[in-house]
């Protein structure tokens, strides 16, 4: 691998005129940014509940992440391209000799233009937000739905993920989400979801559990003057599948998080209008309570990191104690 990464940070190794590339590492991936294409390579990892540890299992990955975020965003996903490797040695895209790697080729975009960071220069304006609606809702009425997903709309299923929740947050108490706060809201949910059973239920039987995008945030986001959606989660269907208005949540919340409660609104009133699901009032801030929980823990996982600078690990607990706060409040409305 870093004869790989090395290599792909040479211009002579695309098919293409490239500018400046830069790489940008995350957990499970290594991204080439080149100017006018973007390539996204899967690390050769296994973390358990996903495993690229082959090769074969990062082609099947690349080819399902293409297809499932074609359904999203059609102009941003390009297609899968192979990596090469000639008798010489020498390491091309889509090039000759043994494939060694492969490739997810997206548009490359301008990192300016993600939603996050145009939420911080006050960009983003309520017609942004209401196609943002729109595009989810089309891309909501497109996924698929099935027996196997539809199980994780279930009671048991909801309810073992919050337990999960509080099991892993409990180290926490007191230190980054306060003991009162966690009680309060583990009594919260539980009565809810005990209360509301026949609810979830009949949201089965709508068919309103889908294969979702699983990360619907800011960050996931381009805003141009078309919107783009990325990086939808294929590899392990615990994550997106589930109901439709726990994935409208998740960026409600967002924008809750982000002090823009006004576009959060008027994000939620479109998806409404256009889907006229009214179960929506009533689970709303269920799942926002749900999906502040998780950006909560998963801060306090990444505060442990032994990497981060103090200043990143002092912005990491704020956050995450802001998360917990986020929950706290949707809890009381319930």
């Amino acid at each position: 691998m870093p004869e790989l990464l090395s290599e792909l940070q040479k211009p002579e190794s695309y098919p293409h005129e490239t500018g400046h590339i830069q790489v940008i590492t995350t957990a499970i991936s290594w991204v080439f940014l080149t100017g006018k294409y973007a390539y996204k390579i899967c690390k050769p990892v296994n973390f358990g509940f996903l495993d690229f540890s082959t090769l074969e299992k990062r082609k099947k990955s690349c080819y399902d992440e293409v297809a499932f975020n074609k359904l999203i965003s059609p102009d941003l996903y390009l297609g899968v391209t192979s990596i090469n490797k000639d008798g010489g040695g020498k390491i091309t895209l889509e090039g000759s000799g043994e494939i060694i790697e492969y490739a997810i080729k997206m548009k490359q975009l301008d990192s300016c233009l993600i939603m996050t960071n145009l939420l911080k220069e006050n960009k983003v304006s309520i017609e942004d937000l209401k196609a943002l609606a729109s595009g989810i809702f089309n891309f909501h009425k497109k996924s698929s739905s099935n027996e196997e997903i539809s199980a994780f709309g279930s009671v048991e299923s909801i309810q073992s993920n919050w337990d999960e929740n509080f099991e892993q947050t409990e180290k926490y108490k007191n230190k980054i989400v306060l003991e009162e706060n966690f009680l309060f809201i583990q009594k919260k949910v539980n009565e809810f979801t005990q209360n509301n059973k026949n609810l979830f239920v009949q949201r089965v039987e709508k068919g309103r559990i889908k294969h979702c995008h699983g990360d619907f945030h800011s960050a996931n986001v381009f805003v141009t003057p078309e919107i783009y959606i990325f990086d939808g989660i294929v590899f392990n269907k615990r994550f997106p599948c589930s109901d439709v208005i726990a994935e409208i949540a998740f960026m409600a919340m967002d924008l809750d998080f982000h002090e823009r409660k006004d576009l959060a609104e008027a994000f939620i009133e479109r998806y409404l209008q256009l889907s006229q699901d009214q179960d929506i009032p009533k689970l709303l801030n269920f799942y926002k309570c749900y999906r502040a929980y998780i950006r909560g823990k998963i801060n306090c996982f990444t505060s442990e990191d032994k990497n981060l600078t103090v200043e990143e690990r002092e912005k990491t607990v704020k956050d995450a104690k802001r998360y917990f706060q986020l929950a706290t409040q949707y809890a009381e409305l319930l």
